[in-house]
Formats: C-alpha cells, structure tokens, sequence
C-alpha cells in the first residue's frame, strides 16, 4: 500500500478552513538552528555546487563571511559553477512520500523496479529508502517510507542532483514545519513586513519522510499544510528568508548522509556506458600505444649499444678468456701434485742421517716399515753403525733387528730405527754443510800451498 502527498482537494480545504484563526504557532525567526558553517565547508561549497531555479546560480561569499546565491550571467569573466553539484528549486521536480509494508530491502527493491518498469520515465525516478522507526518495529508495525523524486527535463545534467526541499528538511526537526519565503525579511509568522503570508514553500520531516508544498490558494499557511500532511499542529516553525537559503542550503549540505548521497548517483544509461567506454578507452589504448612504442624504441637502442660495445671488447674477452682457461689447468694440475705429495712421505732427512753412515758400511737395502727406516748391508764392524745412530739426536730406537753375521771378514746386518723431530734434522743439515764447507777450504788451501 502506498501513499502519495499530492494537492488537497476543495473537500479538504473545507476542514482546513475550519482551524481557529485563534491558533498561534510558535515560530523560530531568528534562525538559531543555523550553527556558525566553517570556512572550509563554505569554500568547497562555492567550488563544486550550484543553484538552479530556472536560472543557473553559484554561491559566493560575501564580504562579511556569509553564503549568498548569484545568478551566472553570459559575460565571459563570470566563472561558472563546476557540474559536480547541482541544487535544483522545487518547481523543477516532483516529490513524492510513500509508505509500504515490507521492512525487507531486498522485497522492497523488486516491488519498485515492478512499478518502475510500468512507468514510461522509470528511468528517471530517484527513490530513497529512510531508516524504520524502532518503536513501529517493536509494535509489530514493520513499515518502510520512501520518497521518490523525478527532476525536469530542463535541469541541466550534473553529477550529483540534489532536491532543495531535502536539503532543507535536514536543517530543521522532527515534525517542524519550515517555510520559505521569497522575500529578503520575514517576521515571526512566516509574513512579510508582518501583513500577509509571503511563504511560497513549506516542507517537513513525518515518520522519516520529507514531505513539502507549494504555497496554493488552499495550503496558504503553516497550519493547514501541517495537516495537509497528517502531522499535528506544529509548534515551531523556521521561516527562510530568501537571503539566508544559501546558508540554510549549506547546512543541508554538511547533514548528508552516505546512503543519501548514493542515492542520488545514477547509473549511466546503455547508450551513455557506450560513450563513455569510447571516452575513456580512446584515451587509456593511446598512452598504452605510446608507452609500448617507446619501451619498443628503448629496447632496440639498448640492444645496439650492448652489441656495439660487446664487439669493441671481443678482442680483451678473447684475450681474457684464454688466460682464464690456461689459469684454470695449472690451478687443476696444482691441486693434483698437491693431493699426490701430501699422500706421500717426506724422506729428505733420512738422507741426513745416511750421510754419516755411508762411509761406514755398504747398503744394498732401505725400506720404511710404518714409522721405522729398516737398512740392510755390510760393515766392518756393526756395532760402530748402532752407536753412531744412538748418539744422533734425530734417530731414537735404533736397534738390530736380527743377529749379526760374520762372513769374510764383513758383519751383515739388519739396522732399524725412528726419526724425532724436524729441528733436530735441521740443525744436523747445517752441521753437515758446516763440514763440507770446511773440507773445501781446507782443499783450497792445501792445493795453494802445493802450487
């Protein structure tokens, strides 16, 4: 079930008429809902919005810091409001409260794009959905109010069009009525210069709803609208007079609210989503074209540069790359002659150690059993062999392994023995080349005093 604030009929005026002229309603002239707007609010306001009432207006601010309304004219010096707001006037729309029993949106949708779609200008309908009253919703009275508005075709496009009568019902209270006069004063009662009612516009907030009308032959005062729309007798009124609507509209403006806002955004139409995918494709596969062009050209100009400079080097590569690989063969050759010697064993120092035996005996054996050199040979005497090696301080252990023989006046023998440390061996090498550089001086001498 819905229901629909139109005209009242000559019936209705009958009752209205029969209010008492007795019946006063309290009202609020001096504006004291108008609360001080900041200065912020006031310039953005004056760079995105505008005002239209037939005519196209934008706001300014005067010298003394309040919002006024000027008419944009067709001199080219005037600066025109930018189309990211638009407030329309009432005359350029129609406005509509409907109530409906269902508390779910989703029910609540389906049955409006129903009527929409039996409506030739459904199109154009803009519809908002306010919040259930908790205390219906408790009472089991599960209702949700709609207001619906379809501005003129003559109201030039923007981005987000917005009906002056919202605007206006969210500065004032619940169930206050607020009226609007064109006049620039207005008294206590809606009048100006206090004769008659001057009031061309009266709107009000009911049951979440906006509900507003144009001053009639019928509805001419606050008292027969407020029950033209089913609310009792006010006892507050705001009067607007027509130099304080831009700051009435601005404080309208700071009240809203996302979804309200939402709202009003309308989706693009087929023919305007063609356009506007043309509009924006064009320019989006142009700059692409261009990056790839010049990512294109970058590439290519880098290839040349590295092949140009790969083809200047190739000689010091070459060059390079030669002394790399006869490096790394004698590297590899180093590090298998040095695997090899550290498997072996160092047996420099026995011949240390040999040195003092040789003129000794006669040697037709050496081996290295473990840690012990094992000679075999003949001498004169073997026992003078086993005492020069006891005495050498790089030999310990040295003993017969098995009996000495006699055979022709010759001692065979089997000599074994361990060697101690290097600095031992070192300092018998020095001893040795010590003795052998003093047998050939001693030569030298000897062969001088010869000749």
């Amino acid at each position: 079930m819905t229901t629909t604030i139109k005209q009242p009929t000559s019936e209705i005026s009958s009752s209205l008429q029969a209010t008492s002229p007795n019946e006063s309603v309290a009202t609020m002239s001096n504006f004291a809902n108008l609360a001080e707007l900041p200065l912020v609010l006031k310039k953005a306001i004056c760079a995105f919005a505008g005002y239209y009432n037939g005519q196209l207006h934008r706001f300014v601010i005067t010298d003394t810091g309040e919002l006024t309304l000027k008419k944009v004219t067709t001199d080219k010096a005037d600066k025109k409001p930018n189309n990211l707001i638009l407030i329309v006037a009432r005359p350029f729309y129609s406005e509509q409260a409907r109530s409906y029993p269902i508390d779910n949106k989703k029910e609540l949708k389906k049955l409006l794009a129903l009527e929409a779609d039996s409506s030739s200008n459904a199109e154009d309908v803009i519809f908002h959905h306010w919040p259930s009253n908790k205390a219906n919703d408790d009472k089991g009275n599960s209702q949700s109010q709609i207001n619906l508005w379809q501005f003129s075709k003559q109201v030039p496009n923007a981005f987000l069009r917005l009906p002056e009568t919202l605007l206006l019902a969210l500065t004032c209270k619940k169930n206050q009525v607020l009226a609007l006069t064109t006049d620039s004063e207005a008294d206590s009662d809606g009048n100006s210069n206090g004769n008659k009612d001057k009031a061309e516009l009266y709107l009000t907030r009911s049951n979440s709803s906006v509900y507003s009308l144009t001053k009639t032959s019928v509805i001419n005062s606050v008292q027969r609208f407020a029950m033209s729309v089913g609310i009792a007798q006010s006892k507050s009124t705001n009067v607007i007079a027509n130099k304080n609507l831009a700051t009435q509209l601005a404080l309208g403006c700071k009240s809203l609210t996302l979804p309200l806002i939402t709202s009003f955004i309308q989706k693009p139409k087929v023919a305007d989503r063609l356009q506007l995918l043309k509009n924006t494709a064009i320019p989006l596969l142009l700059v692409l074209a261009v990056y790839l062009a010049s990512t294109s050209a970058y590439l290519v100009y880098k290839e040349n540069s590295l092949q140009q400079q790969l083809a200047n080097q190739s000689s010091d590569v070459s060059a390079a790359l030669t002394q790399q690989v006869n490096v790394d063969k004698q590297l590899s050759r180093y590090q298998t002659l040095q695997g090899f010697v550290a498997t072996q064993r160092n047996t420099a120092y026995l011949w240390l150690v040999m040195a003092k035996l040789l003129p000794q005996a006669q040697f037709t054996n050496v081996r290295i059993t473990g840690e012990r050199y094992v000679l075999r040979g003949k001498a004169t005497k073997a026992t003078d062999l086993l005492e020069l090696l006891s005495v050498n301080q790089a030999v310990k252990g040295a003993k017969f392994d098995f009996p000495v023989r006699k055979n022709r006046g010759q001692e065979s023998f089997v000599i074994s023995f361990e060697l101690i440390a290097d600095e031992s061996l070192i300092t018998i090498e020095k001893t040795l080349k010590n003795e052998q550089l003093l047998e050939k001086t001693a030569e030298k001498e000897l062969n001088h005093a010869r000749t």
